[in-house]
């Protein structure tokens, strides 16, 4: 669902055992909260593109292989997670691995990265996974042969082999000893990030004498209370760096590093709160905001890749304040919007820039559009006033403002349809949920955006022209057309509703309705699928008419001959007091030359 409002959701997890809170913001189109359809990455290509390849891996704990080096006195890997840093370990005997090492290495010769030669081109490329359909976060690989590694004893029958440690079977939700399909993903599409917003936390490893725990952490009172603990900043940058150089982070994705104070070494949890790519790139796609629809809408980076220039912003978490200290902490430097925003309040107040090329479809606002162009050249700069202005919207930056008799939820389902439109290969077709199709027909009217006011019309037509009001519609007619016309028409309380075009959106799957509700009374297992009264704002799209009086006392309402109760009845017609009545008289059927 969309959230209207600031979200906070408290997470329990074996990394801290005090709670850790992150706030989800709004969900709009310039937010990280937005479902990315074709695309999922922060460059402006499909992560996988072409190069996808997908195996399947056993997962196997980090510690266990490492007590397992350490049992065959292999001193030099004692410690193998200082070794790989923020990456997983993998198992280079196996088929599937085998098969991703080909596939990374086809990928690696066929690209080519300006400036780079040698060996510094293969840490420039690393081997990346992701877990699961959706990437929502992505794991560098480095093989046993990489760090000349043996193979483990217990990988002798099991060669396709991962080792994840906590951190990473935590962020991406992995258990382990469990078989899992892993894809192969390029990085070519990957931009170097300029800043990386960091909170930070202690982390609570049971021990009395740690220092790293919040006080909501014991359970036992006779342990003393921990000692405030001062870190500087650039320490903890500087260990960041080195254990995530050159992999891909993502907004939300949890890292666990060591840092020394002035009395002991402490455990830090380091959540990613943000990123910033590099600047230089990000001036370049200002300049050309036709390039992508990413630009064109200007969305939240929330993935990069780690590289020499990165600089990690670093700040304690909410909640940290009474253990750690950070010196020298920074936050995240503030961007700047491009200057061809429209500042467009909506009738809710919630404010959205929307760069001028997106609005350009929308011809009653070709005033604002075309601010200080053509005709307009001359025109003063449309502002509002403060009382109808959002309180969010800037105005020092000599940009126009716009208030929209459209609610925010509305209008953001307008800019994802023109998104959809001026951008058809980044992005899928746009379809409309039926709740919404009246207003989204509404706000294309007032913005004179013809397109939008065609799919709703391809929709759902006209009530007055679609709705049969001189006659019934007989029970004989419904079957026909259901079993004849391979249309789906289906009865709701003498209502006849037309479904056919809507199916394949229908949330529950298109099988379930001609399963269990055709031709027969479906009130029942409307009631029993439909918990909320939102389902009955809908209902209008689809009304045709209704049903003949005669075949209603006759129609069964299910297969056990089961009614929809009286209190659901009663809620439903309070929802659907728009049904026609029809005249009796004029129901007959006569000659025409009556």
């Amino acid at each position: 669902k969309r959230l209207l409002n600031t979200t906070v959701i408290t997470a329990h997890s074996h990394l801290d055992t005090t709670s850790y809170t992150m706030t989800l913001k709004k969900a709009s189109l310039n937010g990280p909260n937005r479902a990315r359809v074709k695309q999922v990455g922060g460059g402006g290509s499909s992560e996988n593109g072409d190069n996808s390849l997908s195996v399947t891996l056993r997962v196997r704990a980090l510690e266990s292989h490492q007590s397992l080096l350490q049992q065959s006195q292999l001193q030099q890997h004692t410690n193998l997670q200082q070794d790989l840093g923020d990456a997983c370990l993998m198992s280079s005997k196996g088929a599937a691995s085998q098969a991703l090492l080909k596939m990374h290495a086809e990928a690696e010769s066929s690209s080519s990265i300006a400036n780079v030669s040698g060996d510094k081109q293969k840490n420039c490329c690393p081997l990346l996974i992701h877990f699961h359909d959706v990437p929502v976060f992505l794991l560098r690989v480095m093989c046993s042969a990489d760090l000349h590694l043996p193979e483990a004893a217990d990988d002798e029958e099991e060669e396709d082999v991962i080792y994840l440690n906590k951190v990473q079977r935590f962020n991406h939700k992995v258990c382990e000893d469990t078989l899992m399909k892993v894809t192969y993903c390029s990085n070519k599409s990957y931009e170097e990030l300029s800043f990386v917003g960091i909170e930070v936390r202690g982390k609570w490893d049971g021990s009395t004498t740690s220092a790293c725990s919040s006080k909501s952490a014991y359970d036992d009172d006779s342990i003393s209370e921990p000692v405030m603990q001062c870190i500087d900043s650039a320490d903890i940058a500087r260990n960041l760096h080195n254990h995530t150089f050159n992999s891909v982070l993502t907004v939300n994705e949890m890292v666990v590093i060591s840092v020394s104070s002035t009395t002991c070494t402490l455990t830090l949890v380091c959540r990613v709160s943000g990123v910033i790519l590099d600047h230089a790139a990000a001036a370049e796609r200002v300049q050309q905001p036709e390039t992508s629809a990413s630009n064109a809408a200007m969305e939240d980076p929330f993935r990069g890749r780690v590289g020499i220039n990165t600089q990690f912003c670093v700040s304690v978490s909410d909640g940290a304040n009474s253990v750690i200290c950070i010196e020298n902490g920074r936050c995240l430097p503030e961007g700047k919007l491009p200057d061809d925003v429209i500042h467009v309040t909506t009738s809710d107040m919630e404010w959205f820039p929307v760069r001028r090329p997106l609005l350009a479809p929308c011809i009653n606002l070709t005033r604002y559009v075309q601010h200080g162009r053509g005709k307009y050249k001359n025109e003063p700069c449309p502002v509002l006033t403060d009382e109808e202005r959002s309180p969010d919207a800037p105005t020092d930056d000599g940009c126009p403002h716009c208030k929209l008799p459209i609610d925010c939820c509305i209008f953001d389902r307008v800019l994802i349809f023109l998104i959809s439109v001026m951008y058809p290969h980044e992005r899928d077709t746009f379809q409309p949920y039926p709740d919404e199709i009246n207003c989204l027909a509404e706000a294309a009217e007032f913005l004179g955006l013809q397109a939008l006011s065609d799919l709703c019309s391809s929709k759902v037509s006209s009530f007055d022209t679609r709705v049969r009001k001189d006659r019934y519609i007989r029970f004989s007619e419904i079957e026909k057309r259901n079993n004849e016309q391979n249309e789906l028409l289906i009865i709701l309380d003498g209502m006849v509703l037309d479904i056919t075009r809507w199916l394949e959106q229908h949330p529950g799957g298109p099988s379930i309705i001609p399963t269990q509700a055709l031709n027969i009374e479906c009130s029942v297992f409307f009631e029993m699928y439909h918990v909320s009264r939102q389902s009955f704002l809908y209902l209008k799209s689809f009304y045709i008419g209704e049903l003949d009086p005669d075949d209603v006392k006759t129609l069964k309402s299910s297969g056990e001959g089961v009614s929809a109760s009286p209190a659901f009845l009663k809620s439903l017609r309070s929802f659907t007091e728009w049904r026609v009545k029809v005249n009796n008289s004029a129901a007959m059927e006569v000659h025409k030359s009556f």
